[in-house]
């Protein structure tokens, strides 16, 4: 069987590249940047290290790369070969990689092959459903019609810790045993079928996905965003650090008790949810750092993400939000000055005020409750 997969970084190669493997796949990786290219193709394996098991390393095997840039046909042949096909290169670069995926399910439909299911693992909502759209509008589209008769396109809920350490110029993944997976099973070309091996598949994936994005990503990115403020360099220390890790607990809590309005989730199964996310990200040897965890805010702070979107929920349910209302100000106050979406959030500030960017950024109005809570929030902090 064969597999291509869109983005060789750490979730690509530590991640989605390792399940495959573990299902029986052959990879190939479409992947921009030449040294990682060329160093999977060397030896055509890859090294991952497993960080709670003393730096295990396991040495993934039967994979080459191709760069859609200098081998665009070669990566539209591997396209036409797949038997499924992923991608995790951060949601906003899915319209970059549309024109290649285009070319090649094309190609599928001109030689009639069969559908083929299309996964996009991005950390964010319905990414498959976003790249399905950036193919509809890329150079080289495809009408919704024609996406239908060559491909299924299953949206996908992922987790995984997955950093990296450097060797000779090259990023080697060091990723965590415990993962999560879970694809939406009734959008599968076979929805009784289970393509990769340790996933889950589950008829109703919106749950999954704002348990993931509204408790566990709301925490980690409070973390990282509190840690900053105290001037701690990585989420193990902002977690040591009680005042912060009160303050991570009780917003995973106002999060998680929204969750059970919204969802049949129960309090106590939340609750050891929120118990077993502390104690994965808070492992000293992950060494992740707050700015890692913090970066590109502007996404953070969008009205649907994992900060404003369960914060609005919560207003919604009237149910109480003081402290994820503290790690909305501390996102304001994230001014990392190699972060360019901090930068900008911190110019546009500085050249108009807070309440127009809650606005702009946040796209929350005076008019909305929440409005006035985060910018006492944030001029208190600020202050400080």
């Amino acid at each position: 069987m064969k597999a291509v997969h869109f983005g060789a970084g750490n979730i690509g190669r530590g991640f989605i590249g390792e399940l495959l493997h573990n299902s029986g796949f052959d990879i190939t990786f479409i992947e921009v940047d030449k040294h990682t290219v060329d160093y999977i193709n060397k030896t055509h394996t890859y090294d991952v290290y497993i960080i709670n098991d003393n730096y295990r390393k396991e040495v993934i095997d039967k994979v080459c790369a191709i760069s859609p840039i200098t081998d665009e046909d070669k990566a539209i042949a591997s396209i036409v070969d797949a038997d499924i096909i992923t991608t995790s290169v951060c949601v906003d670069n899915l319209p970059k990689i549309a024109g290649t995926l285009a070319k090649g399910l094309k190609q599928r439909i001109i030689q009639h092959k069969e559908k083929v299911n299309i996964l996009s693992c991005e950390n964010a909502f319905y990414a498959t459903d976003i790249l399905k759209k950036a193919l509809m509008e890329c150079k080289t589209p495809l009408s919704e019609q024609a996406l239908d008769s060559i491909g299924c396109f299953p949206n996908v809920a992922v987790d995984r810790i997955a950093l990296s350490t450097e060797q000779d110029g090259i990023r080697i993944p060091q990723i965590e045993t415990s993962f999560e997976l879970v694809i939406e099973k009734y959008k599968l070309k076979d929805p009784s079928s289970q393509p990769i091996k340790g996933a889950e598949y589950a008829d109703n994936l919106s749950m999954y996905l704002e348990r993931k994005l509204y408790v566990f990503n709301c925490g980690h990115a409070t973390a990282a965003y509190l840690g900053y403020y105290h001037k701690l360099p990585t989420i193990y220390d902002a977690l040591n650090n009680k005042e912060i890790h009160t303050d991570v607990l009780a917003v995973m809590r106002e999060s998680a008790l929204m969750m059970t309005k919204k969802f049949p989730f129960k309090m106590d199964e939340l609750e050891l949810f929120i118990q077993k996310i502390l104690k994965r990200i808070s492992l000293k040897d992950l060494h992740d750092e707050v700015t890692r965890v913090g970066r590109s805010p502007i996404r953070k702070l969008s009205r649907n993400d994992r900060l404003i979107g369960p914060a609005m929920l919560t207003e919604n349910y009237g149910l109480k939000n003081d402290h994820l209302v503290k790690a909305v100000a501390a996102a304001y106050l994230f001014d990392y000055a190699e972060d360019e979406q901090a930068v900008e959030i911190q110019s546009f500030i500085k050249n108009n005020d807070i309440k127009q960017a809650i606005q702009k950024y946040s796209e929350i109005t005076p008019n909305d409750t929440l409005f006035n809570k985060i910018v006492t929030a944030y001029n208190k902090m600020n202050k400080n």
